[in-house]
Order: structure tokens, then C-alpha cells, then sequence
């Protein structure tokens, strides 16, 4: 398990976990407040076997340019 610290309230863990029968790479929001601590809905469960194919999209993503992101506001 990897940790990737956001904010003392928010991190981002990735973890290699068990989804029923099958080995999945879970990256997943975890956040700590008065009321609860531990992990968050906003995240993705991948197949393990996909997982150095994403590492690679990532690192390729990562060198290209910003795109702009529109709200739904600004798209109606």
C-alpha cells in the first residue's frame, strides 16, 4: 500500500486488494474528520493485469498539455 498525502485531512491511497475472487489495483480517496476516518466512494478498482498498462496512459497523460475542463454550468 502507497499513500500519496493531499491535505491533513485527505489522501490518496493505492492499494492491491481483493475484490471477490478477483487481485485489483484500488486507487481511492481516504479522508480523516471528527466523524469518520477511513476510505471514500470517489475512487477506481481496476484488474491487477491492467495496471502497469494505466501506469503507462498515466505517465503519457502526464506530459501532455492541460486541457481546459468545463462545469456542466458552462456546457448548457
Amino acid at each position: 500500500m502507497e499513500e500519496l498525502v493531499i491535505s491533513d485531512r485527505k489522501k490518496i491511497v493505492v492499494r492491491h486488494a481483493k475484490f471477490g475472487e478477483m487481485d485489483t489495483l484500488d486507487i481511492r480517496t481516504w479522508i480523516e474528520t471528527p466523524n469518520y476516518k477511513g476510505p471514500t466512494r470517489k475512487g477506481v478498482n481496476i484488474p491487477i493485469t491492467k495496471a502497469e498498462e494505466l501506469t503507462q496512459k498515466i505517465l503519457k497523460v502526464i506530459k501532455e498539455p492541460a486541457e481546459e475542463v468545463q462545469t456542466s454550468a458552462e456546457q448548457e
